[in-house]
């Protein structure tokens, strides 16, 4: 028994000399409360909605206020034709559309049957039943109190057709979750392999004693990052055709979009993934601790980036700092283009946000490397 606590008290002794693994240890179960306490949230609240009322009268005016008050609609702007709405979904400013057809506020005012259409992008199934649930919960309680008001108003017992809405789904109909999930997955590959990967690759120089030959070459900190990180986006392709081909053949996900561009936005992403695990690289002393930093990035970017939860249902707090994870960027790029068939320019503002972390990340990784040996 005295050799076992004797054995037990050294263990605890090497622990608490390992830092980095001890704050691992406390960190990891308070980041986990917090996310999944904290921001994640499946009850999509403020979806974005932009509105086609090809009626303009008082009552589509007070049924598009009525949606917003409910405060799971965000009315972002008011749209003139299909194609607007087509480019706002594509873009990512709305999730959703209301459009009312002409004659509505008439047919509204002398009880004939009205009925409305909610467009929702089906690329995220969470935000689709939310959308079409919450609406039609409010047409039904809006269609009973015009109901009661005429009722009240006649004397009699009169029975209007009431109002009605027309869910339709662009992008998935079918609402296939392989469609949603598979696009997702070459992000989230790309990212626990790319960070892994470079993010021993400076402890593993350190580790072999090969750092000194790093450390007296001629090439320039940004040099040598830029140089660790080059081999690794080979690699990434690779993985990410794989993910595509296999996604195709086997799970008829569609490539409606340019893959060209698909592929020019993952060479950003890719690198900025590199970038995080250099960093990393450049903190850890070991290559457990490079792995464990790893892991630890990993659960917010699963949690954070939309690929689980709905980003719409998280709180501000949250939809900032998941802003800062290249995944985020990433993920809503992939599934616009192969889902949506999007452009560069519906595209531009996720692609800004994944150039400007990449420059943060490989400046962080080159002031970090300092050409000196650190023991």
């Amino acid at each position: 028994m005295t050799r076992l606590l004797a054995l037990a008290r050294k263990e605890l002794l090497q622990l608490r000399r390992d830092r980095m693994t001890l704050a691992m240890m406390i960190m990891l179960p308070l980041v986990q409360m917090l996310l999944f306490g904290w921001a994640i949230n499946t009850d999509v609240r403020h979806i974005p909605t932009v509105v086609f009322d090809q009626d303009g009268s008082a009552e589509s005016r007070d049924l598009a206020r009525r949606m917003e008050a409910t405060g799971y609609y965000d009315i972002v702007a008011q749209v003139a034709d299909y194609t607007e709405i087509s480019r706002a979904l594509r873009s990512g400013k709305a999730r959703a559309a209301l459009v009312v057809a002409p004659g509505y506020g008439s047919d509204v005012v002398i009880g004939r049957r009205a009925t409305v259409q909610l467009v929702v992008d089906g690329s995220d199934p969470q935000t689709v039943g939310s959308a079409t649930s919450t609406a039609a919960s409010l047409v039904a309680e809006r269609s009973a109190q015009l109901q009661v008001l005429r009722m009240n108003e006649r004397g009699i017992p009169v029975v209007p057709s009431g109002l009605g809405i027309e869910a339709t789904i662009w992008y998935n109909p079918e609402q296939r979750t392989a469609v949603y999930i598979v696009p997702g997955l070459i992000g989230v590959i790309l990212t626990m392999t790319m960070v892994m990967l470079t993010a021993m690759a400076v402890a593993r120089e350190r580790e072999r004693g090969t750092l000194e030959a790093l450390i007296v070459s001629p090439a320039k900190p940004v040099e040598i990052i830029i140089g660790k990180i080059l081999p690794y986006i080979i690699i990434g392709y690779v993985q990410m055709t794989i993910v595509l081909v296999v996604g195709h053949l086997v799970f008829g996900v569609p490539l409606t979009g340019s893959l060209q561009l698909l592929y020019a936005c993952a060479m950003v992403f890719i690198a900025a993934s590199l970038g995080v695990g250099l960093v990393f690289s450049t903190i850890a002393k070991t290559q457990q601790q490079a792995m464990q930093m790893s892991f630890f990035f990993l659960l917010p970017n699963m949690l954070l980036s939309g690929f689980m939860f709905p980003f719409e249902g998280m709180p501000l707090g949250a939809q900032w700092l998941s802003q800062c994870l290249p995944l985020t960027h990433f993920l809503r790029i992939v599934r616009r283009i192969t889902l949506q068939g999007a452009g560069y320019a519906d595209i531009d503002g996720e692609l800004m946000w994944l150039a400007v972390i990449l420059g943060v990340v490989v400046l962080l990784a080159a002031l970090r490397f300092k050409k000196k040996l650190v023991t």
